[in-house]
């Protein structure tokens, strides 16, 4: 099973599942006990937003991601992972903030 749980700079960050293995772009990842029902409900989660490919749909799915990716941080090891899952939540906290108006944008 696989999901994107980001999009930076025009590009998909792909998650899967395989075997009890965590990938981020086809690259596997040290985050312990994530189980094929967690990642089903989050797929349900983010494929279950209708409407159409509004700034607001699109901060509702980066704000699931986000609580996702939180989650995964919790049991993340290493500091190569924690690395790569805090820039991906970065960005997906940054396109929410954004959306709500939080954020000045430069002149």
């Amino acid at each position: 099973m696989e999901v994107c749980i980001a999009e930076l700079r025009g590009k998909q960050i792909l998650f899967a599942l395989r075997d009890g293995i965590v990938f981020l772009d086809e690259k596997p990842q040290p985050i312990k006990y994530v189980t094929e029902e967690e990642v089903e409900k989050f797929i349900d989660s983010v494929t279950g937003v209708s409407g159409d490919d509004t700034q607001g749909v699109q901060a509702l799915l980066n704000a699931r991601r986000a609580a996702f990716v939180v989650n995964l941080l919790g049991r993340a090891v290493g500091d190569d992972c924690v690395s790569e899952l805090t820039r991906i939540l970065d960005h997906l906290h940054y396109d929410v903030l954004k959306y709500l108006g939080n954020v000045e944008e430069p002149d």
